[in-house]
């Protein structure tokens, strides 16, 4: 079963959605997304162009996922 990692990330008055990473991409289960998901979007934070971007919240979602600004 198809897990989503999704980031809501806020610059100012700016927020969007970001896929961080699904299971095809990390082998992430929705327990594992649950319970480590703050650590991994800190860590691809830290590591992508949004770092100056804030975590506003984040989702786990069952099967794909398209971001809302991106329909």
């Amino acid at each position: 079963m198809l897990v989503t990692l999704v980031a809501i990330l806020c610059n100012a008055q700016l927020c969007m959605e970001k896929v961080v990473t699904n299971s095809d991409q990390s082998g992430i289960t929705m327990g594992a997304c649950a319970v480590n998901a703050q650590i991994g979007i800190a860590d691809w934070l830290a590591k992508g162009p949004y770092h100056e971007w804030h975590l506003q919240s984040y989702k786990c979602i069952m099967g794909k996922y398209v971001p809302k600004n991106e329909v």
